[in-house]
């Protein structure tokens, strides 16, 4: 039985990961600001009130948690703001780096020392947030802060490959959330796909971008 770790699992994809976890018999601990009658009803281990911005309150929860080894950590809580260059609002584009940028770095430094030879960090990340594949424009808050979340992968996956542990960005599609507004591939499904996609992950693999189905994306 695995230990897992997901952020922002109150609803959406993160829910649906702690329920393919659960399903599969592993032991799921979840970050989140508030939790939800759905979450309640998995019955995993819950810290709420848990801002992923907020270092002193992402340390807490750490310290609450003990010194278990955590298995797979999975950075899921993100926003996406919409926007175009008549409508960039610098407020909103901060915000998105501090949550989808800054907050796995919060969580990363808060939980590294959980981690140990083979366990597996997931950034959820975006095929927006990649540079190589940007022919569409718009999103700028959003597109700047997952190609910054990208790059904390990158570099995370140099240092901690040191001792071992994978790390990746992963795509899970378009996804049937609030976010998206229903549309795209059912968030159960999504779950699914990704967590054939962490379960297939080796040490040669760490430090990659990848979609849900698992092929190789450009940074």
């Amino acid at each position: 039985m695995a230990r897992i770790l997901i952020t922002g699992a109150e609803t959406g994809l993160g829910l649906a990961l702690a329920h393919a976890f659960i399903d599969a018999g592993d032991s799921v601990a979840v970050l989140c600001r508030e939790t939800s009658a759905e979450l309640d009803a998995l019955a995993p281990e819950i810290h709420h009130g848990v801002d992923v911005t907020n270092a002193a309150a992402v340390y807490r929860a750490a310290a609450e948690m003990g010194d278990a080894a955590i298995d797979v950590l999975i950075n899921n809580a993100g926003i996406m703001i919409e926007d175009d260059i008549d409508r960039v609002d610098i407020a909103a584009v901060r915000l998105q780096f501090e949550v989808n940028a800054l907050a796995p770095l919060n969580i990363a430094l808060a939980f590294r020392r959980r981690l140990r030879a083979g366990s597996k960090l997931i950034n959820i990340s975006s095929r927006l947030g990649s540079i190589g594949d940007n022919d569409s424009g718009d999103d700028y808050g959003y597109r700047m802060s997952k190609a910054a979340q990208n790059m904390f992968t990158s570099n995370l996956a140099t240092e901690l490959g040191k001792k071992g542990i994978i790390v990746a960005a992963l795509h899970p599609g378009i996804v049937a959330t609030g976010m998206t507004g229903g549309k795209g591939t059912s968030a159960d499904q999504a779950a699914e796909n990704l967590k054939s996609v962490i379960d297939g992950l080796t040490v040669e693999k760490s430090g990659g971008f990848y979609s849900w189905s698992g092929d190789t994306l450009p940074w």
